[in-house]
């Protein structure tokens, strides 16, 4: 049976029962659907046309991807945005502090890029100079956030055969296990200081294990996962949904628990941009915006999932590293997921879907700002910033959500799509533990 890359997704949840993140706030967007005038008028046109923005291939970038094959950002007037596919986050910083020649993507021999795809809170490390291969500050613009949900932590088969279970209980005693049968059990990301890292610790954290100090969290590119995890070397991983796809579709590892179970509705990745060349094109950086919107609502309505798995699987047929036969993707992997078996871990296989533009009536496009605070603070709770960083200073020069607000009226969403705080209020994580941005110590 062939199946949508929506329902591929809905199908394939994980995890144990957990407290669901609730949205307490003064703005909630309404539940409502809306559909944007597709003969909406454009009157503006964008000061340049062309624009460079990286980006990791993957399917949190969709909207990029659909606003570039459906000739949306053409619609704006942004005839020229190039996606250049990237490795790592590290390289997109690089080429991000290389920038472009503010319009001319033939700059620094056309290595250079204006923005693009950024996990959080990256864009505030580099506004800070903490991140950048020279250690000078690099002022950033957050523009939007592009997903929610798609993230996994996956358990390697290995820790089948040990017989354990991957649920709420502590994992201590599981280590000890390990530990006699050969090899300890190790973490890996992709990238030290990724959202993936700090889901990954804030998990590990909830069942007593500690980072560094119970575990260690190594550093796998992502192209050598499947080898090192066949090799043992690798027990426990968080990766974005298309490696989860591969990983479980290789029986190597399984779903231990979805991102979303430990903070429904999380907040995903984010396009940013160098400040210097959205301050210099205001309109161009308005067109940008409007077409993601307008591609992430496209992507979030169900009746344009087959043409969207189509979009995904062509977009990726070059990158080698990424997928060998893209035409397949979506329509068979998962075909082998194991059933799980009564006592071990409680499945959740409708709940968390990718979403792109809204979920459960809660804006998933816009850049709340107590969200860059969750970030920040989980960097100071792991050390990874130094006891003088001006978070809240930093949260107000980077993010640009009146950008978003304005871009988002500019095409027709209405206001009360529109959230009214920039605050989500307090989040609710999956041990209970709750995040308040007012009361952050």
């Amino acid at each position: 049976m062939r199946l949508s890359r929506r329902r591929l997704l809905r199908t394939f949840g994980t995890a144990a029962g957990a407290v669901l993140l609730q949205n307490c706030t003064s703005g909630v967007p309404s539940k409502r659907p809306f559909q944007l005038n597709p003969y909406t008028i454009v009157v503006a046109n964008p000061e340049v046309n062309t624009v460079r923005l990286g980006i990791i291939p993957s399917l949190e970038v969709a909207p990029l991807l659909v606003a570039q094959n459906k000739q949306i950002f053409a619609k704006y007037g942004m005839k020229n945005v190039e996606l250049v596919p990237f490795k790592s986050w590290q390289n997109i910083c690089d080429r991000t502090e290389i920038g472009t020649d503010l319009g001319n993507s033939n700059a620094g021999g056309n290595t250079g890029i204006d923005g693009g795809h950024f996990y959080s809170p990256c864009p505030e490390l580099l506004n800070e100079g903490m991140i950048n291969r020279y250690s000078r500050r690099m002022a950033m613009y957050v523009l939007m956030r592009l997903h929610t949900h798609g993230g996994y932590i996956l358990a390697s088969k290995r820790l089948k055969t040990l017989g354990m279970q991957i649920g709420r209980t502590t994992l201590s005693a599981w280590q000890d296990m390990a530990r006699l049968f050969g090899k300890p059990m190790r973490a890996a990301i992709a990238e030290q200081g990724s959202n993936y890292d700090l889901w990954l610790r804030y998990w590990l954290a909830a069942l007593e294990v500690t980072p560094k100090q119970n575990i260690d969290i190594l550093t796998i590119a992502t192209e050598q996962m499947l080898a090192d995890v066949k090799q043992n070397r690798a027990d426990l991983l968080c990766v974005d949904s298309w490696h989860t796809l591969k990983l479980t579709e290789a029986g190597v590892a399984e779903p231990a628990i979805a991102v979303a179970e430990i903070w429904r509705n999380y907040p995903g990745e984010v396009l940013a941009m160098r400040a210097d060349w959205v301050d210099k094109y205001p309109i161009a950086t308005q067109a940008l915006m409007q077409a993601t919107m307008e591609a992430q609502i496209w992507c979030d309505d169900p009746a344009n999932a087959q043409e969207l798995n189509t979009i995904l699987a062509m977009s990726f047929k070059d990158i080698r590293s990424l997928i060998s036969q893209p035409t397949k993707i979506f329509s068979e992997l998962f075909k082998s997921i194991p059933n799980q078996k009564t006592g071990t871990l409680k499945v959740d296989r409708s709940n968390n879907p990718i979403k792109y533009w809204s979920s459960d009536g809660i804006s998933v496009s816009y850049p709340y700002k107590s969200h860059d605070l969750w970030f920040l603070n989980e960097y100071r709770r792991w050390q990874k910033l130094p006891d003088n960083f001006e978070i809240k200073e930093t949260i107000d020069a980077v993010n640009r959500e009146d950008l978003w607000k304005k871009a988002a009226k500019s095409i027709g969403v209405p206001d009360t799509h529109i959230p009214e705080s920039t605050s989500r209020g307090i989040e609710t994580f999956f041990d209970g533990f709750q995040f308040d941005p007012n009361h952050i110590e």
